[in-house]
């Protein structure tokens, strides 16, 4: 024969074997239940066996019951620190740092000392101020003490030339009488009437220099005072620039940076060097981000929770206090700023910047119907539930609302114990094979 048609009989025969082999393995596998029978549906072929009808036994039936359901918003947040919590500790004069007495990490209360900058030439200058008030202190003394001295004093010569123009008085009367008798010359009387003036001239000098002198006493002790006041003023600027020398901390916190080290050189100018940076942790708020669809359900004083990676089975309750009317845009996506103040219960565990997982409650609806979110079926857009009518299964529309974790609120369609039905396993999905 010839060569190339036995070839190509041997060809046909191998082929023929091999589906032979095949089909006959597919009938065993099917027979004895290794796989189910092809069926067709449309252009796709379906492994698997005809689909079951659901009956009684698939489900386990619950009742309808009432309970309180929580309308809820869920973004992210960050946990950051309050305005004020933050502080930047520096210095307010120039020189050389003598000592630094914390370091990262330390926790510090409001008053303790920090660090200490070289002030000898400060002391020098307090010390002089010092001295021009003790003497500014001591020239208003010396005021104070002679100034009443010399006002008694008038007052004294005055008294005297009160008693000299008396007798000059009587001495006038006198002479007068013995005049008109003719026992006095009239020179006499003249004499006596000009001592008499002169006298009173005297006292009314005397009164004046009495006014002056009080006066004087015033207004030397009101510029006594203030000489005083300015040397103390003095003084108390010297004390003030002494006190930037001493370096403390204003409020509690922790030392989280340290920028300044023993020995360097600080120059205070326009900006204060700074020494440390000091955070009070128990001053933190929540900044959470949520979006423009859920921003005009959120109102202040709502309460919310939230979660952070490093604490992910512990809720933190927190509370809205503020929400920022600009928007805050990333990637397109549009977000609105809402602060919340932590609870102070454990808000101690909390660092700043540590991701937060925020659930806003924005209502709640009280002693509502609702059922399990397993017990709804779609279809379209049709939503029902299954129930059980003498002894067979049976569709039942209804209307929802409100979600609330595994519970959704029922708004017609259903009444108070109603049992309906919940598949005691997920369907299995069909395994769909190639098309043909």
């Amino acid at each position: 024969m010839d060569k190339d048609f036995i070839m190509t009989v041997s060809g046909k025969l191998r082929s023929f074997l091999l589906w032979g082999i095949l089909v006959g393995g597919l009938v065993w596998a099917w027979q004895e239940g290794k796989i189910d029978p092809i069926i067709k549906t449309g252009r796709e072929m379906v492994f698997g066996k005809p689909p079951q009808k659901a009956t009684v036994k698939d489900f386990k039936f619950q009742p309808v019951t009432r309970q309180d359901v929580h309308q809820k918003v869920l973004a992210t947040g960050t946990v950051s620190l309050k305005t004020g919590a933050e502080v930047k500790i520096g210095a307010r004069i120039s020189g050389q740092v003598k000592s630094l007495l914390v370091k990262i990490g330390d926790f510090i209360r409001a008053g303790e000392i920090i660090a200490i900058i070289e002030h000898e030439d400060l002391l020098s200058r307090v010390a002089r101020f010092q001295a021009d008030l003790d003497a500014e202190k001591a020239r208003q003394l010396k005021i104070l003490a002679e100034g009443p001295l010399e006002i008694n004093k008038a007052i004294a010569e005055r008294e005297e030339l009160q008693v000299q123009i008396k007798l000059a008085q009587k001495m006038l009367e006198r002479n007068l009488e013995l005049n008109q008798k003719g026992f006095v010359s009239t020179t006499a009387l003249d004499e006596a009437e000009e001592k008499l003036a002169v006298l009173l001239a005297r006292i009314n000098l005397a009164n004046e220099e009495l006014k002056l002198k009080q006066s004087q006493l015033k207004n030397d002790s009101r510029l006594a005072q203030a000489m005083v006041d300015k040397a103390q003023a003095n003084l108390n600027e010297e004390e003030i620039q002494l006190s930037y020398a001493t370096i403390t901390v204003p409020i509690d916190g922790i030392v989280a940076f340290v920028s300044t080290q023993e020995g360097e050189t600080v120059v205070a100018s326009l900006n204060a060097p700074t020494f440390v940076t000091l955070i009070d942790l128990r001053k933190l708020e929540v900044t959470v981000f949520v979006d423009e669809t859920d921003i005009g359900r959120i109102e202040v004083g709502q309460r919310a929770k939230f979660t952070v990676d490093t604490y992910a089975n512990q809720f933190f309750n927190g509370k809205v206090r503020e929400i920022h009317p600009k928007a805050v845009i990333k990637d397109n996506v549009v977000n609105y700023e809402v602060i919340l103040d932590i609870e102070k219960k454990k808000a101690a565990k909390l660092r700043p910047e540590m991701t937060a997982n925020v659930v806003v409650t924005t209502g709640t609806r009280k002693n509502i119907l609702t059922l399990p979110k397993e017990a709804v079926k779609r279809e379209g857009k049709k939503t029902f539930v299954v129930m059980q009518v003498n002894g067979e299964l049976e569709d039942k529309p209804v209307e929802l609302g409100w979600r609330d974790s595994g519970r959704i609120e029922v708004v017609s369609g259903l009444k108070e114990g109603d049992l309906i039905g919940i598949p005691n396993k997920p369907l299995k999905k069909k395994r769909r094979g190639r098309r043909p």
